[in-house]
Formats: C-alpha cells, sequence, structure tokens
C-alpha cells in the first residue's frame, strides 16, 4: 500500500503525538466520557472501548506524569498473569465488570465485536505501514514521523486511529463500520482470554 506522506492523516497524528493532553482534554470536553490511564502490558483495550472508554497508554515518567491528572481511573494489572484459559477467562470477565461499573453501560457482544473489529483494522493499517517495503521510515520523510503517527494511537479513540491510518493510504473508512464476529465459535470475552494466552506464549 502507498503511504501519502502528506496526508491530513499525517498531520492530525503528529499533533496529537505532541501534546498528547490536548487530544485526551478534548475527547473527554466533546464525549463527556472516561479515559482510562493502562500499562503497557494491558491487553484488552477493547473492553474499554465497548462501554464507550477511551484506553490510554501513557509511557512512564514524564509522559505518565502529565497524563495522570486526566484518568477518571487507571488499570491495575494482577500481580500473575493468568496461566491457563480458566483463568484468563476470569481476568477478561472480571475486566468487563470493572469497566461496566466504572462506565455505567453494558459490556455488550455487540459493542465488543464491534471494537474487536476497529482494533483488527488498525493493527493491519499500523503493520501495513512498519512493512519492509516501505522501508525503514514506512514511506514517510524519516523514522520520526512513523513512530509519531503510530504513537498518536496510544491517546486517541481506536475508531479514529484506524480511520486516520486508512487515509494515510488513501482509504476510506466508515466509523460506524458493522461488527464482526472474532471468531464463530468463540463469544468476545473468549475470544480475548485466547487472544491474551497466545500473546504471553514464548
Amino acid at each position: 500500500m502507498k503511504v501519502r506522506s502528506a496526508s491530513h492523516g499525517v498531520r492530525s497524528a503528529i499533533l496529537v503525538a505532541s501534546d498528547p493532553c490536548v487530544a485526551v482534554r478534548r475527547w473527554k470536553i466533546f464525549s463527556g466520557r472516561k479515559a482510562v490511564g493502562c500499562p503497557p502490558l494491558f491487553s484488552i483495550p477493547e473492553i474499554l472501548h465497548a462501554v464507550g472508554m477511551l484506553p490510554v497508554f501513557p509511557r512512564p515518567g514524564e509522559e505518565l506524569r502529565m497524563l495522570t491528572p486526566l484518568m477518571d481511573e487507571c488499570i491495575r494489572l494482577p500481580e500473575l498473569f493468568p496461566e491457563g484459559l480458566e483463568e484468563a477467562l476470569d481476568w477478561v470477565e472480571s475486566v468487563a465488570g470493572w469497566a461496566e461499573a466504572v462506565s455505567g453501560k453494558a459490556c455488550t457482544d455487540g459493542a465488543l465485536e464491534r471494537s474487536i473489529r476497529f482494533y483488527r483494522e488498525r493493527d493491519a493499517l499500523a503493520a501495513g505501514l512498519e512493512a519492509p517495503s516501505n522501508g525503514a521510515s514506512g514511506g514517510f520523510p524519516d523514522p520520526v514521523t512513523l513512530r509519531l503517527v503510530l504513537d498518536s494511537g496510544r491517546f486517541l479513540p481506536v475508531e479514529t486511529h484506524t480511520m486516520l491510518l486508512a487515509d494515510i493510504f488513501g482509504q476510506e473508512l466508515q466509523e460506524d463500520m458493522p461488527p464482526v464476529k472474532a471468531d464463530p465459535d468463540d463469544d468476545p470475552l473468549l475470544f480475548l482470554a485466547r487472544r491474551g494466552l497466545s500473546a504471553r506464549k514464548p
């Protein structure tokens, strides 16, 4: 896929990544919803998105210090990560219950499947930017621009970042993408539990 390095999406991503506090603050003001601070290893942001909250992934240090006052809540990881599917599913369900309580909104299968779809689409577009065919800088003038474009996703709703990346590739993507099943044989919580276990395998 050919990258449009001067697209509106690139300019928007640079602004967000350069000043994430402004981006998060604006989202909270215009949406009236909550932002949740997430540690880097938190692997199921789809649940937070499905109940209308914004997962934010600040890096430790100055970025975390600046963004913490804007967070309504923060995710705490378990001391020991689940080792089996049953434990993993318990953890995923506990996060879903917590998210429902904090947001006041139900984590429905439809909303969760839609979130999974957006994250999957976003990750595919991001991988396209980092493909070897685009070179070390992802088709941008320099690697710094590529990193800013990808980093902006740590502070944006996934549908916004997905559409931003699609714009960079000259694609049109609608915000009201229909939900699709993560896996025909899984409910979405079970899919996330299985995915989390797979990601932790060496």
